[in-house]
């Protein structure tokens, strides 16, 4: 009945368990921009972290309320905006008055990402799955809520990549799921049919709800039960 799956990552896919909170992750941190001029105590480089998120994805959501009107007043987490992480930690660079080059941030990023990280696995039966749905011919496709520059080295880590007709990432994008507009990008760019996609993920708020605004059935796993398609 399907020729195009559009998958969720973490949760569906991938299991991943991170904590920004980790021992010694704002430690290392700090050493990093410390070696590059941007002196900062563990304690005031995780606090303007937080505070550069909030000011960021603030400034997103006042940039896209003209053409998302709903996500100028909503509440961080379901505002349906995405910042992108890069410009954060390039941002904090700058309160220092230093300037870094891109590759370093992309650096700096995932050493944060997999600092933070307690472990990343796929789920039993992951990459089987994803075999034979190539082996039969079907297009697969990831629309993922994520920062690339975490998700991207992780993709290749776990050596996924080669399944994906395409990978969606919502910080390219400045919007996440539930956003109908970040599924449509998706369909639209594929020339996709809604009766011929199915979206399979495990979030109703976010996976299925994307899927119902734009009109494709949803499947809702857990854990990496695939057992329904």
């Amino acid at each position: 009945m399907y020729r195009n799956y559009i998958f969720d990552l973490y949760g569906t896919l991938v299991d991943i368990h991170t904590d920004e909170e980790k021992d010694g992750l704002w430690v290392k941190m700090a050493e990093i921009y410390g070696r590059e001029g941007a002196v900062y105590t563990p304690e005031a480089l995780k606090k303007a972290y937080r505070e550069d998120c909030r000011k960021e994805e603030e400034r997103l959501r006042q940039e896209k309320g003209a053409v998302y009107p709903e996500a100028e007043n909503a509440t961080t987490g379901n505002s349906g905006i995405e910042i992108e992480i890069g410009k954060v930690f390039s941002g904090l660079f700058r309160r220092k008055g230093v300037t870094v080059k891109e590759e370093l941030i992309a650096d700096l990023a995932y050493c944060f990402r997999k600092l933070s990280r307690e472990y990343i696995r796929l789920y039993d039966g992951t990459e089987l799955l994803l075999q034979r749905l190539r082996e039969g011919g079907k297009h697969i496709y990831l629309l993922s809520n994520a920062q690339r520059l975490f998700t991207a080295p992780e993709i290749e880590e776990l050596g996924i990549g080669k399944y994906f007709d395409d990978i969606f990432i919502s910080s390219d994008f400045g919007i996440k799921k539930p956003k109908k507009e970040y599924m449509e990008a998706l369909l639209q760019k594929h020339g996709l049919k809604k009766e011929e996609c199915l979206m399979i993920g495990n979030e109703k708020e976010s996976d299925m709800a994307v899927a119902g605004q734009c009109g494709v059935d949803g499947l809702l796993v857990a854990d990496g039960d695939f057992s329904g398609i």
